[in-house]
């Protein structure tokens, strides 16, 4: 099985579950074990493992049938393996695409946006990341108000661009964001940065603001791809 830290993304366990059925492990008419049981062995939400039963089922190799589970619908031969697996290649790469784009211009538009907020914007951020945290704190997902913070940072810039770009790329990075974000640790750590972040803001320094805006994004993909980007 992959290791956790090639990530807990729902294209991940697909992959596991093809690879598990490619190598005759799981066969055809067998029954796949529950939602709780998977989740517990990939080690990821339920919620990932009914997206990555999804994608299995766009490629008809299984079936979920309504009060009985999901049944392996056919073997898989080598060509469809490699058809699935350059799937998710195609994924990856976006992925990583994403990720080089952010850190690129995430940390600029935090720069120029500590030198040009004013008062009100400052305290409209620091309720997000207020209640970022409560929702946190209650077992609640809180990738919506993530993707807030990064938007009202960029308005904050006074450039009509960036908040249109940013509004393009939370539509990109939706579900990602919010499997990211699922467990509780990676939750606590993203607030911690948007803390740093929002102290940057309060000293209006654009140098503290850019090195916390890198480094929080490279933490974000880190825990997206198990790529550290400091290596």
């Amino acid at each position: 099985m992959e290791s956790k830290s090639a990530k807990t993304v729902h294209q991940s366990v697909a992959r596991q579950i093809a690879e598990l059925i490619e190598s005759g492990n799981l066969k055809k008419g067998d029954k796949l074990p529950a939602e709780r049981t998977l989740a517990e062995r990939f080690k990821v939400s339920r919620s990932s493992i009914r997206e990555a039963i999804k994608s299995l089922a766009q490629k008809n190799l299984v079936e979920s049938r309504r009060g009985d589970g999901t049944y392996i619908l056919a073997d898989m031969d080598a060509d469809i393996f490699d058809a699935f697996i350059t799937a998710f290649s195609d994924q990856k790469k976006r992925i990583n695409d994403i990720f080089q784009f952010r850190k690129v211009i995430e940390p600029e538009i935090a720069a120029l946006a500590a030198s040009s907020m004013d008062e009100e914007a400052l305290n409209r951020m620091k309720v997000i990341v207020c209640d970022q945290q409560i929702k946190a704190r209650t077992g609640k997902n809180s990738s919506n108000l993530d993707a807030q913070l990064h938007l009202e940072i960029a308005r904050a810039t006074g450039n009509s661009i960036f908040p249109e770009m940013m509004q393009a790329l939370d539509r990109i990075m939706t579900e990602s964001r919010s499997e990211i974000l699922q467990p509780p640790a990676r939750q606590k750590a993203s607030i911690a940065a948007h803390f740093k972040i929002l102290e940057a803001f309060e000293n209006r320094d654009p140098a503290m603001a850019r090195e916390a805006m890198r480094q929080h994004i490279a933490e974000v993909e880190e825990a997206a791809t198990g790529h550290d980007s400091k290596e």
